[in-house]
């Protein structure tokens, strides 16, 4: 989604969000922004930080330079966001990071930058545990195919502390149903802050399995796999979905004649994927990780006596000719020969891998990590008999080590009736250099904007023409067509082009780029969003009668169920109210931008009202308020143009968090609904004049990226350019979100859609 503008707002002051925005601004790409809360809540739930108490208490990113745009969530006013302003103005605004190499960067509770990795033998290599694989564990398979996932979840805590960075899940069984499985087991994983801490790898052979996963995963996993296999365009178009839910992706070294076994082939069918995604799709390359097929050796056939060499041969050449990929494999199948010894298949593993990652770049592989042994800890005569082995340096080589495993299995079946010795201490190891390719040693350049979207309306920055009757997608008609409006609502919002003259040079609907102008005004100065709806509804109802009678109006006179408190329907049943909000923060506070009062304005949400079927309206009526204030405002100085932020709220479901103590696999709500219920809102929020989307108040990642997600389907049905911005929550001191990521892993989850702003 490459929102432009990602921040935190809600749950904490200022003062309390430091650390956090300080760690966000050391790594988001995009431009960034806090809406603090006025300080804590007190005991009877109000706020009491004065106006020049939070401006005072948000001194520090000024000074810092950490803040492209400033607001206010719970306990602000008109009032606190003026001294906001007045403090922020002699302050510069957050300088864009410059633009380096792209490297990729996982999340679960916490990220993970593949690229800077090392393991515990000090490996420039990304461990990916093999042992929550149906196919890598036996027993794993038995736990599964009893259902006892509790225990299937102590085998993954064993695989992180053992030193896997990331977890394969893979319950591929012709006896077992694949699809309720990956589901019910990633469900409960990401429950367990000891597994769900590292990405996932889902892995399945159907592609609907890993799916299915993919939709409870609030972080950033990798999908193993997809291939040319199954024929370029289906190829693409699994590539396409998986690059919309942000996921990166194992492709398999196959095509439409089979597997890749020699070097060529190898080298062949990855680089025509690569193309294919890089080109055709506009596939992130640093998300892309081949797997050019790691084929087991010492078979004593001698067709196969080059796979491991080919392999490594292969690994240097794709990565000179595909930048910026990974390349991974399964490193146990190497040694499948050998299996029931594995200080011999260990030892195998330590040679391949020791040249594979060191002279060709390898960068990934499915291993146990709790066996994996360093090249120093290999006897001398075992060292050589794998060398000759992986390299086919002797016509013998199978041999002497056919003979070698057998002296280890003797040694192993004497041991049955003493004691085995303890392993030698590896002590302290050096990290090892990572092997460097040209496309390593370009140097950072300034950032000139936030990371673009791949569509062409985002890359050529094209104007949003304003015109939404022109947009008649199945999808959206549906929307419109469903829409409880009293009347026909008007749609389009682009300003006459002889309103100003052609060389006026501030921002005009329909001729100029939103991300253009916004970009400019974020590296000019610190703008200004708005403060809390909330707590000003809560203010004028201490002045002013607003009960349930109010509440309903005309409109809602005979509604079925109570609707107090459902700030959302304002915007019909009182829309004096909710515009005389917005004017004040436009007048008083300065805001160059105000978020809608939608924040609940989901199917999911209004359910408790009963208000499913007015959610269009809803979304329509809030934005529509707010764009002919901002209207207003903007024609008494021109010089100075407001913007509608279509504020997407959390709703009151979660797909990371169960509602059952009982059962953590228990979900109230699915991806799919999520995703659903939010491009209804979009549409009403676009159809209503916003210039921008802001998915907002974000304590469960996952939700967000089933926003970000119909943000993205909106974007490629019409083909607009709407910038977006991201708005976490951090709900203590911890750090983290209600869902239990870091801030860096929450943005390492949502930088896929490239956030124009991220706070």
């Amino acid at each position: 989604s490459k929102p432009m503008c990602v921040g935190l707002n809600c749950a904490l002051g200022a003062k309390h969000m430091t650390p956090f925005v300080e760690k966000l601004a050391n790594c988001v790409e995009c431009f960034l922004h806090v809406y603090s809360n006025a300080g804590l809540p007190n005991a009877m739930g109000g706020y009491d930080d004065t106006p020049d108490d939070m401006a005072a208490e948000n001194k520090v990113f000024f000074e810092h330079g950490w803040l492209n745009m400033v607001g206010g969530c719970c306990g602000s006013t008109p009032p606190h966001i003026k001294a906001i302003r007045e403090m922020s103005e002699q302050f510069e605004p957050r300088k864009l990071p410059d633009v380096g190499r792209p490297k990729m960067w996982l999340s679960g509770l916490e990220d993970l930058v593949v690229d800077d990795v090392h393991n515990h033998l000090g490996m420039p290599f990304l461990n990916v545990g093999e042992r929550c694989n149906i196919s890598g564990s036996i027993r794993f398979k038995k736990l599964m195919m009893s259902g006892d996932y509790a225990t299937a979840m102590d085998i993954a805590k064993k695989q992180v502390e053992d030193g896997a960075h990331v977890l394969d899940i893979n319950v591929d069984d012709g006896m077992l149903d694949g699809l309720a499985a990956m589901q019910k087991f990633v469900k409960i994983a990401i429950t367990e802050p000891e597994v769900s801490k590292v990405p996932f790898m889902l892995d399945a052979s159907k592609f609907e399995i890993v799916m299915a996963g993919l939709k409870w995963c609030q972080g950033k996993p990798i999908v193993n796999s997809i291939s040319l296999k199954v024929g370029e365009e289906l190829f693409k178009e699994q590539a396409t979905l998986l690059k919309k839910h942000g996921a990166a992706v194992v492709v398999m070294a196959f095509d439409e004649e089979g597997q890749a076994a020699t070097e060529e082939e190898k080298v062949r069918i990855c680089k025509r994927s690569y193309d294919v995604l890089v080109n055709e799709v506009k596939f992130p390359p640093e998300d892309i990780v081949f797997d050019p097929n790691v084929l087991t050796i010492g078979t004593g056939m001698e067709e196969h006596a080059d796979y491991g060499i080919d392999f490594i041969n292969a690994t240097k050449r794709i990565k000179e000719i595909c930048p910026y990929v990974k390349i991974s494999g399964g490193i146990s199948n190497l040694s499948f020969g050998f299996r029931g010894v594995m200080k011999i298949r260990e030892s195998i593993h330590s040679v391949f891998l020791q040249h594979c990652i060191l002279e060709s770049g390898m960068d990934v592989g499915i291993v146990n990590a709790h066996e994996m042994l360093h090249i120093n800890e290999l006897e001398d005569d075992i060292k050589v008999a794998c060398e000759n082995l992986v390299f086919n340096k002797t016509p013998d080589a199978t041999d002497d080590m056919l003979e070698r495993t057998s002296y280890e299995r003797a040694c192993i079946d004497a041991r049955k009736k003493g004691f085995s010795p303890p392993r030698k201490p590896r002590g302290k190891l050096q990290q090892m250099p990572r092997l460097q390719f040209d496309y390593d040693k370009i140097p950072p350049k300034p950032a000139t904007e936030p990371p673009l979207p791949t569509s062409d309306a985002a890359q050529n920055h094209v104007p949003n023409p304003y015109i939404n009757s022109n947009l008649t997608h199945e999808k959206i008609v549906a929307i419109r067509a469903k829409a409880s409006n009293p009347t026909k609502p008007n749609i389009d919002y682009t300003q006459p082009s002889d309103i100003y003259p052609e060389s006026f040079p501030h921002f005009v609907r329909g001729r100029d780029s939103a991300r253009e102008y916004i970009t400019k005004l974020f590296t000019s100065r610190i703008a200004i969003y708005d403060g809390a709806m909330g707590t000003m509804i809560q203010n004028y109802a201490k002045r002013n009668r607003l009960e349930e009678e109010e509440y309903r109006g005309e409109r809602f006179a005979n509604w079925t169920c109570n609707t107090k408190g459902n700030n959302d329907q304002l915007s019909i049943s009182q829309p004096q109210i909710i515009q005389g909000i917005y004017r004040q923060y436009l007048e008083e506070g300065g805001s160059d931008l105000i978020g809608t009062n939608t924040f609940s304005s989901t199917t999911i949400a209004m359910a408790d009202y009963e208000m499913e079927d007015i959610v269009y309206e809803l979304n329509y009526e809030g934005a529509r308020l707010a764009r002919e204030v901002c209207d207003e405002v903007t024609a008494k100085d021109p010089t100075k143009p407001r913007f509608v932020v279509g504020a997407i709220g959390p709703t009151n479901r979660t797909g990371s968090i169960s509602p059952s103590v009982e059962d953590p696999s228990v979900r109230n709500v699915t991806f799919d609904e999520l995703v659903e219920s939010y491009f209804e809102q979009i549409v009403g929020l676009m159809d209503g004049g916003s210039d921008i989307l802001m998915v907002e108040t974000i304590f469960d990642t996952l939700n967000a990226k089933a926003a970000l997600y119909a943000v993205g389907e909106y974007l490629e049905f019409t083909g607009l350019d709407v910038p977006v911005f991201v708005s976490g929550t951090l709900v203590d001191q911890s750090g983290r979100t209600l869902s239990g990521q870091t801030g860096e892993a929450f943005y390492a989850s949502i930088r896929h859609s490239k956030p124009m702003c991220v706070g």
